[in-house]
């Protein structure tokens, strides 16, 4: 029997975006005081564990989580990957909930990417990640959308995207073996795994 693949996929901490109720897309937005303290605490968690690898969204928010994780585990260094960062919310990024129902009651919003493509390309990114470290233990830090995409694929749409809010800091542990794909938990944080 291979070795699993482990994968724990982290919701970047909060950001100033994410404490107003902003949809948070693309833009390059920096984790403020709250969420850089959800990224301390993530190290309780992580520390009890040994892990390989270190890879990261190239977004602020995402990369600064990763920095301070890596800073308490011996890891070479932060692996950035292009294809994990945040869904493009087109016209809607910014907006607030309220904003974006006057704005797009339909909700056809302009610019977008669709769902579909999201999943694939989170699907597609994932697939990588275990196939190039098979075996091994990885940290995965991404964004809220993205990582729901990826749990409803794998969930067969019990949980992820359309039902789970995911936490800022959130923790989603993910195995990979002999070709299948498992949840062992997800949207939990470090003091929910205590």
């Amino acid at each position: 029997m291979l070795i699993p693949t482990t994968i724990c996929i982290i919701r970047h901490g909060e950001t100033d975006w994410n404490s107003s109720g902003r949809l948070q897309g693309c833009e390059d937005i920096e984790l403020n005081d709250a969420g850089r303290e959800q990224a301390h605490k993530l190290v309780h968690y992580l520390r009890r564990e040994s892990w390989d690898v270190i890879i990261s969204s190239p977004l602020k928010r995402a990369y600064e989580t990763a920095r301070i994780v890596a800073s308490y585990i011996s890891l070479p260094g932060i692996q950035v990957m292009d294809e994990l960062m945040e869904r493009n919310y087109g016209l809607a990024s910014g907006l607030l909930p309220e904003e974006r129902r006057s704005r797009f009651p339909d909700g056809t919003i302009p610019g977008q990417e669709e769902f579909e493509h999201l999943r694939i390309r989170a699907m597609d990114s994932l697939t990588r990640i275990a196939t190039d470290h098979a075996g091994k233990r990885i940290i995965v830090v991404s964004h809220g959308a993205l990582t729901n995409s990826i749990l409803y694929t794998l969930s067969g749409g019990e949980f992820g995207s359309f039902k789970t809010r995911l936490k800022n800091g959130c923790l989603n542990k993910i195995l990979h073996q002999n070709n299948t794909w498992s949840v062992e938990f997800y949207n939990k944080t470090v003091e929910e795994l205590f």
